[in-house]
């Protein structure tokens, strides 16, 4: 199986903070937290500024 490494474009940014959403883990029984979550500085370091 092939892959192709590329940058990321900026129309994808959106589907990396839905991806990094939800990689938070919740714990069971715990609601999850509002998506805002991923505006934190801890969490943006992985996806940098909102373009």
């Amino acid at each position: 199986m092939g892959y192709t490494i590329r940058e990321i474009v900026e129309e994808e940014y959106s589907v990396l903070e839905d991806f990094l959403y939800e990689a938070v883990f919740v714990p069971d029984g715990m609601l999850a937290p509002p998506k805002s979550i991923i505006d934190r500085p801890e969490f943006r370091v992985y996806i940098g500024s909102r373009h």
